[in-house]
């Protein structure tokens, strides 16, 4: 039971956390959108990547997105930040909130590159891509809400069984 308790105490520190970093990032994006090289220009302007700058030659990227998704795009991903990691964080619609927040950092991913630094070791820029850890962290909550419905519907079911066989047998 204690092991359980510890359990659900994680999974609540980590849906707190993963949500409000998403908020806050939402926020963040939104307070740089317009500055110099900010967000906004880096979304019209950035290649889609796999692997990140400087390996191998010649895979630099895709791109730029083309203006009738980018624009609407930097419009709308810090909103969705913010609403998804406000709707994670306070537990609603856990599922599909975790859904859409794994897609949407799939994006980020494909857009950044999973090594952006250009190696998996640190070498004093961003080397492994930490939005990769949040998609199996999202994952991990949403596995973990499933299960503990799965794990009440089964209590419930226990009993309600219970009673019946208790009250056949008092006859």
């Amino acid at each position: 039971m204690k092991y359980l308790l510890n359990l659900r105490t994680a999974f609540i520190v980590n849906r707190v956390m993963v949500g409000l970093f998403f908020f806050l990032s939402g926020i963040g994006n939104y307070l740089n959108f317009s500055i110099p090289n900010g967000f906004y220009q880096t979304v019209l302007t950035l290649k889609l990547q796999i692997i990140g700058p400087g390996i191998p030659p010649g895979w630099e990227g895709i791109g730029p997105l083309p203006g009738f998704f980018a624009i609407p795009y930097a419009w709308l991903l810090p909103l969705a930040e913010m609403t998804l990691g406000a709707l994670f964080a306070l537990n609603f619609w856990l599922r599909w909130t975790g859904l859409l927040l794994i897609l949407m950092t799939f994006s980020i991913v494909l857009a950044f590159g999973i090594v952006p630094g250009g190696s998996v070791f640190a070498n004093g820029v961003e080397s492994f891509n930490k939005v990769i850890l949040f998609m199996t962290l999202i994952w991990m909550c949403i596995a973990y809400e499933a299960h503990e419905q799965k794990m009440s519907r089964r209590r419930a079911q226990a009993a309600a069984e219970y009673t019946m066989t208790s009250s056949t047998n008092d006859m």
